[in-house]
């Protein structure tokens, strides 16, 4: 038989057993190996016997719950990139979390979620990528500072996400129409 080529191994961490069956199918169709977790422990001792190139992590859950999980994994130098999951977070969970450390937060139930995955799985290595903010001379107006920095930022990401408007749009937190007029006004030429 012949041996199938998946695209990567993803952790799901989530207590509702419809959710995950529904996103391990959808995944495995697409060629990503799966494997999935119904609470904190049980991901544990998955995660001590297993590597990963990504977790999708529930925020609620009973027993411990994810965001408690993803500081612990924090607090342990846990390195695989994390997306939390949940149908009603609260804003500050969200803020939370990013802090942490996940690397996106997906709202319940999931939809089109596959090129959100396959972006963070293909993303560069952040640490062989500068983070830093490069060519501002601070002796420049706030304003002009403020667009070099603007011009990086959706530069970066509009790499990242193979310029998709709506993608940037929500990860920036514009509307399109103020997207694109701001990367007009830069005068970045994304048709």
């Amino acid at each position: 038989m012949e041996e199938k080529t998946t695209f990567g191994k993803i952790l799901i961490i989530d207590d509702e057993k419809d959710n995950t069956e529904i996103i391990k199918d959808i995944l495995e169709d697409v060629n990503y190996e799966t494997v999935l977790a119904r609470s904190a422990n049980e991901a544990k001792a998955i995660v001590s016997a297993n590597t990963f190139d990504l977790v999708l992590l529930d925020v609620w859950m009973p027993g411990q719950d994810g965001i408690s999980l993803l500081a612990e994994w924090a607090s342990e130098g846990f390195d695989t990139p994390i997306v939390m999951m949940s149908g009603h977070a609260e804003p500050s969970d969200i803020v939370r979390a990013m802090k942490l450390g996940a690397i996106d937060f997906l709202k319940k139930p999931l939809h089109d979620f596959l090129p959100i995955l396959r972006n963070i799985m293909t993303r560069p290595d952040p640490q062989e990528s500068s983070q830093e903010v490069s060519g501002i001379d601070f002796s420049l107006r706030l304003k002009e500072a403020r667009n070099i920095f603007e011009c990086q930022y959706l530069l970066h990401h509009l790499a990242l996400n193979d310029n998709n408007i709506a993608i940037v749009a929500e990860k920036a937190g514009l509307e399109r129409t103020t997207l694109y007029r701001k990367l007009k006004d830069l005068g970045i030429d994304k048709k």
